[in-house]
């Protein structure tokens, strides 16, 4: 029996431990821009949600697609039945790594290199791109942007509106995360 409250004990401090290097939040900004000068096409989503695991450096972030909000109803429409087919590809994901050293201490400012696998409309792609990251005491913001084209992840955008649609498209993020609590 001791040794059976030993290991229970031992696994929730390890757990706890490992836990102080990772910091999450799942109210991540998410906003993508994808105007040109006859329309302005502009979405965000607040419901990312992201981890960073300072220990390895690595980074990962998931959204519902279908949480994206455009300031026309038409707009959201399009986007989540023609474009993005939210009912097939649910979600938006990336995981990757730091590859810049970062002093996680420094409660400064840096600029890092991130690279790791963009996944939107079901095409998985290699990406890197630079963030900003402000460590501090019990949280870490991080602020990135990322370009991207609709023909990189197999959307199809008709004809008809390709003149209303940027040829690239830009993803910015914006994240406080806070020290994970399992």
């Amino acid at each position: 029996m001791n040794k059976l409250l030993l290991c229970i004990a031992l696994g929730l401090f390890l757990n706890t431990v490992g836990a102080q290097n990772r910091f999450f939040t799942k109210d991540a900004k998410i906003n993508f821009n994808s105007s040109t000068s006859l329309e302005d096409i502009v979405a965000e989503s607040n419901q990312a949600t992201t981890f960073i695991d300072i220990d390895k450096n690595e980074v990962a972030f998931s959204v519902l697609t279908t949480s994206f909000k455009f300031r026309r109803a038409l707009m959201e429409e399009h986007f989540n039945e023609n474009y993005i087919e939210s009912s097939k590809f649910p979600k938006a994901k990336f995981s990757g790594k730091i590859v810049t050293a970062i002093d996680w201490k420094s409660e400064k400012l840096v600029i890092v290199e991130v690279k790791g696998q963009l996944t939107i409309h079901g095409v998985t792609k290699d990406v890197s791109f630079k963030a900003q990251i402000t460590p501090g005491k019990g949280k870490v913001i991080a602020n990135a942007e990322i370009m991207v084209t609709p023909e990189d992840f197999a959307i199809a955008i008709p004809s008809v509106v390709r003149d209303k649609i940027a040829k690239e498209v830009t993803i910015k993020i914006d994240a406080v995360y806070t020290l994970y609590q399992p």
